[in-house]
C-alpha cells in the first residue's frame, strides 16, 4: 500500500472510523492465534482459508 492510499484509507481523521472488535469468549491463545492468521506476516494462505470457511458467519454492522 502507498502512502496516498494510507492516508485515504486508514490515517485521514475526517473519513476513518475506528470499531470495537471482540472475540466472545475465547481464551487468550485462541485470540492470539485468530489474529495472527489475521494480521501475521506470511499469513496469506491461513487467512485465505479462514475467510473462506467461516466468511458468512460473520455479521458486519458498517
Amino acid at each position: 500500500m502507498n502512502a496516498e492510499q494510507l492516508w485515504e484509507t486508514t490515517l485521514n481523521p475526517d473519513t476513518r472510523r475506528l470499531l470495537q472488535v471482540s472475540f466472545g469468549a475465547q481464551g487468550f491463545a485462541a485470540t492470539v492465534e485468530a489474529l495472527t492468521k489475521l494480521m501475521g506476516k506470511g499469513e496469506a494462505q491461513a487467512r485465505r482459508d479462514l475467510m473462506e470457511l467461516r466468511g458468512d458467519d460473520v455479521e458486519v454492522d458498517v
